[in-house]
């Protein structure tokens, strides 16, 4: 920033386990979305290393973090990311489409994912004649129909009120449970932490803790996936 040099993420060094669903918490400018980018092969980190399974994955070249991206992560954001022109299923299915996956099977996929969500009934909508609870629900959607190992999810609940944000987390509860898929989530809402097995916050981009919440009783989702 100019002559001024910011560390947004700052000599940060954790792992984190198969299965975990994991809270990045902060105040803002902590440097929780930048982090979060970075382990999603988003944003390249100035210097340091990313191995997921032992595998060095700084080192890949951009195709190669590309593919990566649609093989093994799904991401999900608190503006949704939704195309506005495509409908529900559409949407839904434009990471399978990417991966080079034909019509018939990627179109089964999306149909079965958003009646799992709970969009059965809106899967020919579009984006603006969906609330903001249902369009994210179509973005969870979207980000598993490539059967992903890591789901990113930047702020989810953000632009949801708190019956929406409780259904969400809900699902991504769900998800975590019954697939054993790995959930990172960025945050700064405390009584999401009751759905998180762990929770890491950062001040001024440097780890201030990483602990275990004490759990209480999360409200169990009627989803099933």
């Amino acid at each position: 920033m100019g002559t001024l040099e910011v560390s947004a993420v700052d000599g940060v060094t954790f792992s984190v386990r198969k299965g975990e669903f994991m809270g990045i918490m902060g105040s803002s400018g902590s440097g929780k979305s930048t982090l979060l980018h970075m382990l999603g092969l988003l944003d390249p980190p100035t210097k340091g290393t990313i191995a997921i399974d032992d595998k060095d994955v700084i080192s890949l070249s951009e195709s190669e973090k590309g593919m990566f991206r649609l093989s093994r992560f799904g991401f999900i954001f608190q503006d949704y990311a939704l195309v506005p022109e495509l409908t529900a299923e559409e949407n839904v299915s434009l990471v399978a489409m990417a991966r080079g996956e034909g019509p018939e099977s990627y179109s089964r996929r999306s149909r079965q994912l958003l009646s799992q969500v709970g969009l059965g009934d809106r899967m020919a909508h579009l984006p603006s004649e969906l609330s903001g609870g249902e369009q994210q629900r179509v973005a969870i959607a979207r980000a598993l129909i490539n059967t992903p190992e890591i789901l990113f999810a930047d702020e989810p609940c953000a632009n949801l009120d708190s019956t929406n944000s409780r259904a969400v987390l809900d699902l991504f509860q769900t998800i975590n449970q019954k697939m054993n898929l790995t959930v990172i989530m960025v945050s700064h809402e405390n009584w999401h932490m009751e759905y998180f097995d762990r929770v890491i916050r950062l001040r001024d981009g440097k780890i201030h803790e990483d602990f275990r919440p004490e759990k209480t009783e999360a409200a169990t989702s009627p989803l099933r996936l």
